[in-house]
């Protein structure tokens, strides 16, 4: 996956992908951590920039919307579920 934060385009491969402006930025958030585990709360209070309600699905409805869009009869998958913590965008080694 590849993102231009100056014209705020995202390929996947050759194939151009468009994202909604919080696809973007949580996309945005993970590209900026690769490999890093991110919790739910700190990828709400990133994008959303308010106190994050542990009870909100919000970061997860997001989530699934990304890996349709980029992950969708593509391999590798780039956006692991890390069980009871958070999400974790896989970046390859180069």
């Amino acid at each position: 996956v590849t993102l231009n934060t100056a014209t705020r385009e995202v390929r996947r491969g050759r194939q151009e992908i468009e994202l909604a402006s919080k696809e973007y930025a949580v996309l945005e958030y993970l590209m900026r951590n690769p490999n890093r585990v991110l919790t739910r709360t700190q990828i709400a209070e990133h994008v959303w920039d308010y106190e994050f309600t542990t009870m909100s699905n919000v970061v997860d409805v997001y989530i699934r919307t990304l890996r349709r869009k980029l992950d969708d009869n593509q391999e590798p998958r780039l956006i692991k579920t890390i069980r009871g913590t958070g999400y974790q965008l896989h970046a390859p080694a180069a």
